[in-house]
C-alpha cells in the first residue's frame, strides 16, 4: 500500500507545509526583470530582488539580493509541481525553494521524508567533533558492507562541511565551539548539514533508496540560555532521532578516579556548572518537545534519544570500564554488514550500569520516564588524547557509528 505525502518538512527552517505549498527561484537570474501587469519590463535585469524570507532566516540586519521568487500558476493539492514559469522573465524554473526560508530544497523532498538527527549536549560534551568525524567516517567507510554510500547534499553542505570540521580535524587542530544562535542581542543561523543516504534492496532488480539525513549541531549553551530555548525547539522537536552527549569528565565521580590533570583539563566542561547537568537539560527538551508537539505531561515522547558517552578513549585509557565488556570491543556492524542487536544491548546495559554507579541513576530515570524509546552508547570520536601541545592526530574513532546506526535501524534504513 502507497501512502500519498501530503506534507513535508523543510529541512532548514523545519517549517511543516502542505505538499503543494512551495515557491521557485528564477533560474534565470542574469536576464530576469520585474514587469508591470502589462508585461512591460520596470526593473534592470540580474538586479533580482531583496529577500525578506531570507533574511529573516538568518536574522540579518538588511534583506540581501537574491533572485525572484514566484509560485506556479496551478497549484496541485496531492503533489508538488516540479517546475514554473518565472512572471518575470517567462522562463521555466525547476528550483524549488522553502516558502517560510527561500532555502533550496532537495529534489527528493516530494517523495522522501528527512531523516532529521538534533544533536544535544551541553558545552565541551564533544557535539561538533563527534558530527564531524562521524560524517567523514560515513562517507568514507560506514556504508559500503551495507551496499550504500552517503555523501554531502550540495556544494553549500560541502562548504560548511570543510570549513566547520575537516579543516580542523584532519589538520591537527580541534573544533572551536559551536556558535551559540544568540550573540548579544541578535539571533544568528547555524545552518544544517544535509547528506544524501543511498541503500541498494536486496534481489536481482534491487532498487535504490535515498534517504535525506539532515545533522543539526546547537550549542551547548543553547540549553542553559531561555533566550534561545525556543528557537533550538522547533528544530528538535520535528527530528527523527536524537543523539544526546554526555561529557563523562563533568561527573565528579570520574574527575575523582583519575589522578592525571591532563585529562581533565581536556575538557572543558570539567568545571561543573548547574545548568549543564546531564539530567536538567535532558529533562528540560523533553518538556520542550512536549510544548511544541502538543504533548501531555503523562506522555512519553516517541522520537528515540540515543544517549551516548564520549571520551570513551580516556576511560579506558584509566581503566574505567568493566572489565572484558562490550565497550572494550571494536563495533561490529561494518563487519557483518548488518545493524547487531545483541552489541547493541550489551553496551546499552554496560553504560547504564557505569552511569548508576557514577550516581546518575536520576538522569536513567528522567530518560526513561520522558522518552518511550532510548539506548545508551559510548564512544570515542578522536581515539585518542590531544597531544600537550593540544594539537590533534588524525581521529581513529572508536564506536562512533553505534549511536547513528541505532537510530537509522529504527527508522528502518538499515
Amino acid at each position: 500500500m502507497i501512502t500519498m505525502k501530503l506534507k513535508y518538512v523543510c529541512p532548514f527552517c523545519f517549517a511543516e507545509h502542505a505538499i503543494g505549498d512551495v515557491e521557485f527561484a528564477c533560474d534565470s537570474r542574469m536576464i530576469c526583470a520585474q514587469r508591470d501587469p502589462s508585461g512591460k519590463i520596470v526593473g534592470v535585469p540580474g538586479a533580482g530582488e531583496p529577500d525578506k524570507k531570507m533574511q529573516e532566516y538568518k536574522h540579518l540586519s538588511q534583506a540581501p539580493l537574491g533572485p525572484h521568487h514566484f509560485r506556479a500558476h496551478k497549484t496541485p493539492k496531492f503533489s508538488m509541481p516540479d517546475s514554473a514559469v518565472c512572471d518575470w522573465c517567462r522562463q521555466v524554473s525547476r528550483t524549488r525553494v522553502c516558502p517560510s526560508c527561500h532555502n533550496t530544497l532537495p529534489s527528493t523532498i516530494d517523495n522522501d521524508e528527512a531523516m532529521i538527527i538534533s544533536l544535544i549536549g551541553t558545552r565541551g560534551s564533544g557535539k561538533s567533533t563527534y558530527v564531524g568525524v562521524l560524517i567523514h567516517e560515513m562517507m568514507k567507510h560506514l556504508f559500503g558492507p551495507f551496499h550504500g554510500t552517503f555523501q554531502l547534499y550540495g556544494s553549500e553542505d560541502q562548504r560548511e562541511y570543510r570549513t566547520r570540521f575537516e579543516d580542523y580535524l584532519y589538520k591537527g587542530q580541534p573544533i572551536p565551539q559551536t556558535t551559540t544562535h544568540l550573540t548579544g542581542n541578535t539571533m544568528t543561523e547555524n545552518r544544517p548539514i544535509l547528506g544524501m543516504l543511498k541503500m541498494q534492496s536486496s534481489g536481482f532488480f534491487g532498487k535504490v533508496k535515498p534517504k535525506m539525513l539532515v545533522f543539526f549541531d546547537s550549542a551547548g549553551e543553547d540549553w542553559t540560555n531561555m533566550d534561545t530555548i525556543q528557537v533550538v525547539a522547533k528544530y528538535v522537536a520535528k527530528s527523527s532521532g536524537i543523539v544526546f552527549l554526555i561529557d563523562p569528565l563533568a561527573n565528579q565521580h570520574v574527575r575523582d578516579a583519575i589522578s592525571d590533570d591532563a585529562s581533565i583539563r581536556a575538557s572543558i566542561s570539567a568545571d561543573y556548572e548547574p545548568d549543564s547537568d546531564p539530567t536538567k537539560v535532558i529533562n528540560d527538551v523533553a518538556r520542550l518537545i512536549r510544548d511544541q508537539n502538543g504533548l501531555k505531561e503523562s506522555q512519553k515522547i516517541a522520537i528515540p534519544v540515543a544517549a551516548a558517552f564520549s571520551k570513551l578513549d580516556v576511560l579506558e585509557d584509566k581503566n574505567l570500564l568493566p572489565p572484558g565488556g562490550r565497550l572494550s570491543q571494536p563495533s561490529p556492524h561494518v563487519q557483518r554488514g548488518m545493524f547487531d542487536d545483541t552489541d547493541a544491548d550489551s553496551v546499552n546495559q554496560e553504560v547504564r550500569s557505569m552511569l548508576d554507579r557514577w550516581d546518575y541513576g536520576s538522569f536513567i530515570n528522567t530518560l526513561d520516564m520522558n522518552y518511550a524509546t532510548n539506548h545508551c552508547f559510548a564512544f570515542s570520536a578522536y581515539g585518542r588524547e590531544p597531544a600537550s601541545d593540544g594539537t590533534i592526530a588524525p581521529p581513529i574513532p572508536k564506536r562512533i557509528e553505534d549511536a547513528m546506526f541505532w537510530l537509522l535501524h529504527l527508522n528502518k534504513v538499515l
